[in-house]
């Protein structure tokens, strides 16, 4: 009935004619390509190239110790040698151990507190520590520990023979 009519080929640009380009592709493809070399140089002077960071501890020639660390030891060392340390020992050991006189303990821990906050607050969370690990076997010698405080509390030396400050026997 009706016959189709073949489809004939668009014409064919001629072989010497260039392509059409996008001016905006090809800028667009140039940024890029910038934008990825820049950023392996930097990448590349970044790991390979850059000088190692100083240490600050060492500008100041403390020979590799860092002052923060060594001061974070001093203050926990000097939690645990107070006056409130011994105090919180005796107030919470009271119930397993026994209760003790404690009362120059008592005012050297309140003449803390009014000094420095920080060392009574660190010295009742070491004391909190160590009463965890005291046994009943151990209550002696925590005494002894706490009635030499006490002693030196009071400003005095040695406690006298025969009291609590001699040596618990350790069962040897």
């Amino acid at each position: 009935m009706f016959k189709k009519k073949a489809k004939t080929a668009a014409p064919a640009a001629s072989p010497d004619a260039p392509k059409k380009r996008s001016m905006v592709k090809l800028a667009l493809v140039a940024v890029l390509g910038l934008a990825v070399l820049g950023g392996g140089g930097y990448g590349a002077w970044a790991y390979l190239l850059a000088p190692a960071p100083e240490q600050h501890v060492e500008e100041e020639g403390h020979g590799g110790v860092d002052p923060q660390k060594v001061a974070a030891l001093k203050a926990e060392a000097a939690a645990e040698t107070s006056a409130t340390y011994n105090f919180a020992l005796s107030q919470i050991l009271k119930g397993r151990c026994g209760a003790l006189k404690v009362d120059a303990l008592k005012e050297a821990s309140d003449a803390e507190a009014v000094h420095d906050g920080l060392l009574v607050q660190m010295s009742w969370l070491a004391a909190l520590r160590r009463a965890g690990t005291v046994t009943e076997a151990s209550c002696d010698r925590m005494l002894a520990e706490i009635d030499r405080a006490e002693v030196k509390a009071e400003g005095g030396g040695a406690p006298a023979a025969g009291g609590h400050g001699e040596k618990p026997a350790g069962g040897h």
